[in-house]
């Protein structure tokens, strides 16, 4: 039998700092009951197959992170007797906040729960009135060519240099889990956005927390075009950041109301991904404020501290998953911050720029109330291209929901190249990459992630540095009918490229647009390169005041 932690008890501190009255609710007739401890629970650190799946315990083996009393279910002794109680239905439970979501009306039962000895506490709010319409700041919607591989969606992929890792690094997601908490995925079991990935049997687990055992394809759209930023595919039209990871689909929001008990659905299903062994967890939901206003988040709390679901979220990046999260849609609101959990330790909170770069001015501003650089990184979160609202047709949406599912789909498919490297190493290389990294400010965090920069740095080549315009290479040697330019943009606005044959004779030349101060890897393919005779020609490259002259040799 497990005895309590030390962990167990900082937990339960952190989470509750003082004893409140046991009649208290998170929505309408619903509670949130803490348990004192988990002495007595039939599971143990020895055997930890009883309750993490075989992918959980190597993803954890894999990053030298061990079993702990986190892991531990909760008691389930401890359920039952809550339960015999009286009229009670259980609604979720949560090993790592050791604690369960009960609803009931039976006030004689739920007056007795203060006698229970292992009862903890219930978190104290005021009952409230459920709102059956839509908040509307919450989801806030204000080749081949890589042009007929990605269509429209190729701005906000190749802006994190992310069609490097596709189409260069040949990583697309193959063997990575991926978790997405989301309001629902209305019809993502038919449309033909997602056909591809039906196809090939890549969605392996679906769960309903708000409605146990209902079906999240029958539910809201909002997760559905979450889902196809990551995993669509439209020909010519929509290509996915992961389009060939596997999925989990969960959903934890009811946007019907706004209650904590939503906060309580994400901690359990953020524990179910990591039960299965999920490698990404991807959220776009956040929360600052509630139904019942004496539920809301002050900025105060967005410590990284105070709210559960931040909370959870910690736990599971230090459980070894990259968790990303996206900012909020309130940057034009009188309340401008990030909410819950983007304020966690050592995730990936998610702003949101346009095609130009620039911030955009719904996007949640930080930092942290501790004073930590909040939002981590960003993207493109204005006229993202997905599936739309009715699901049936690619087109541009728009907030940090769309934002943040860009960063995690590269994300795994980064770590996919990097598997002996841990989730913390892999989300420190992304905030490296970015483009503000030494510099970072409330708006953009870090910056824009490059993640083909964050791959190198990964293998030991670390570019983080380099500002001055400058070529680094030329590849691939020998080539047929392109050649793709490495070289870092600092300021300069073109590059000019030069082939001369071997007696010296200009074979042709282009000047090629750039974007500012990034990495780049510039493709150049025309019909010239192929017809060109086989043998040996120079290459020279002007970037800026850099040039580099390489032989490169045309195969036969």
């Amino acid at each position: 039998m497990m005895k309590p932690a030390a962990i167990l008890s900082l937990l339960a501190c952190t989470v509750l700092s003082a004893q409140v009255p046991l009649r208290a609710q998170t929505a309408p007739a619903t509670y949130w009951v803490q348990f004192t401890d988990k002495d007595a629970t039939p599971y143990t650190l020895e055997h930890p197959e009883a309750y993490l799946s075989p992918r959980a315990l190597e993803r954890r083996a894999r990053q030298g992170i061990a079993i702990d009393p986190l892991d531990l279910p909760v008691d389930p002794a401890y359920i039952g007797q809550l339960l015999a109680a009286g009229d009670i239905e259980l609604l979720s439970v949560s090993k790592w906040m050791n604690a369960v979501t009960i609803r009931s009306t039976d006030t004689l039962a739920l007056d007795s729960l203060g006698s229970l000895p292992f009862v903890l506490q219930i978190r104290r709010t005021k009952d409230g009135q459920a709102r059956p319409a839509l908040h509307a700041s919450k989801f806030t919607q204000p080749k081949a060519t890589y042009g007929e591989l990605y269509g429209g969606s190729f701005r906000q992929i190749e802006m994190m240099n992310g069609h490097l890792l596709h189409q260069v690094g040949g990583a697309e997601g193959q063997g990575m889990l991926i978790g997405v908490l989301d309001s629902g995925f209305e019809q993502a079991d038919i449309l033909p956005g997602l056909a591809d990935l039906r196809a090939r049997d890549g969605i392996v687990l679906t769960r309903d927390v708000v409605n146990p055992g209902g079906n999240v394809y029958g539910e809201h759209y909002h997760g559905r075009s979450v889902l196809s930023v990551m995993a669509g595919h439209v020909e010519g039209k929509l290509q996915g950041t992961a389009p060939l990871a596997n999925y989990v689909l969960v959903r934890t929001e009811d946007v019907n109301s706004e209650y904590l008990v939503e906060e309580d659905n994400w901690v359990s299903g953020a524990e179910l991904c990591d039960s299965i062994g999920c490698d990404v967890l991807n959220t776009s939901l956040g929360y600052t404020t509630f139904d019942d206003s004496t539920q809301n988040h002050t900025y105060a709390d967005l410590n990284g501290l105070t709210s559960r679901m931040t909370l959870a979220a910690d736990i599971a990046s230090r459980k070894g998953m990259i968790v990303v999260n996206s900012a909020g849609n309130s940057g034009a609101q009188a309340w401008h911050y990030i909410g819950a959990p983007a304020d966690a330790f050592d995730i990936l909170a998610v702003g949101a720029v346009d095609t130009a770069r620039q911030v955009t001015n719904f996007s949640s501003r930080g930092p942290s109330a501790d004073g930590r650089v909040k939002p981590d990184v960003s993207a493109m979160g204005l006229h993202t291209i997905g599936l739309d609202g009715g699901g049936w047709n690619v087109g541009p949406i728009s907030g940090t929901s769309f934002s943040g599912p860009l960063v995690a789909g590269l994300s795994a498919c980064l770590w996919q190249l990097h598997q002996d490297r841990s989730a913390h190493d892999v989300m420190a290389a992304i905030r490296q990459s970015a483009s503000q990294y030494g510099n970072p400010n409330s708006d953009l965090g870090y910056g824009i992630p490059d993640f083909w920069r964050a791959h190198l740095l990964l293998g030991g080549r670390d570019l983080t540095g380099l500002m001055a315009p400058q070529a680094l290479g030329v590849m691939p040697v020998p080539f047929t009918d392109f050649l793709d330019i490495e070289l870092i943009a600092g300021s300069a606005s073109t590059m000019t490229v030069d082939m001369h044959d071997m007696l010296g004779r200009v074979v042709w030349t282009t000047t090629t647009p750039l974007e500012p101060h990034v990495y780049a890897r510039v493709r150049i393919q025309n019909d010239l390169l192929g017809r060109l005779n086989a043998g040996a020609y120079l290459l020279a490259v002007q970037v800026g005041d850099s040039r580099i002259a390489r032989r490169v040799v045309k195969a036969e």
